[in-house]
């Protein structure tokens, strides 16, 4: 096992938790797995993480800076345009789902393997919703639509069953499915009350 670059050893557990995590769950992948895909020593995960759950910590960071970056990279390169935002994310989910490195949603699968009532998890995975429901929602308000916080939470639900279907069916069209609808809805949110 290769553990003589730290760094690399890091990313390729971080890389491997991520996918493992998601593909074969999180109860379900012990250390052994984790070490044997990274090709990494026990050392490693340990000087790394310090265990386990930090690491699953490490992975949320990931996942959540993906979304992050889709706001704040990712859209203001395709246009300056609130609503156009709005509807290129869905093409960012679309790229997503068929770039091979689409296992769902992290948070969702996590949340389902935990405690659902009082569990960190829940905690970190709601504060997560959170916050890409209110860049949603920044960006509704900035469209100038009609009650942007309920259209933010429509465009949540869309964006969580287009990754639900997409993660079922292994399609990555749901994210156009999704945005077809979004387009309908969008007009309606610009109609005068």
């Amino acid at each position: 096992m290769d553990s003589a670059n730290p760094i690399l050893a890091k990313e390729r557990l971080l890389e491997s938790a991520r996918r493992l995590f998601c593909q074969e769950g999180i109860q379900a992948t012990g250390i052994a797995r984790l070490l044997s895909d990274a090709k990494v020593a026990r050392r490693s995960l340990y000087e790394s993480y310090g265990s386990k759950e930090n690491l699953l910590r490490a992975v949320f960071d990931r996942e959540a800076a993906m979304w992050f970056s889709w706001f704040d990279k990712e859209l203001p390169q395709r246009t300056d345009d609130p609503e156009q935002r709005l509807l290129f994310l869905f093409d960012l989910l679309e790229e997503w789902f068929g770039g091979g490195r689409f296992f769902g949603c992290l948070f969702t699968n996590a949340v389902a393997e935990h405690d659902k009532t009082s569990s960190w998890v829940r905690d970190l995975a709601q504060e997560h919703f959170n916050r890409v429901h209110a860049r949603i929602e920044n960006l509704t308000t900035e469209a100038g639509l009609r009650e942007p916080n309920w259209v933010a939470q429509q465009i949540c639900l869309l964006i969580d069953g287009a990754i639900a279907t997409a993660m079922v069916s292994r399609n990555a069209h749901s994210a156009q499915v999704a945005r077809s609808i979004l387009q309908i809805l969008l007009r309606e949110a610009k109609k005068p009350a």
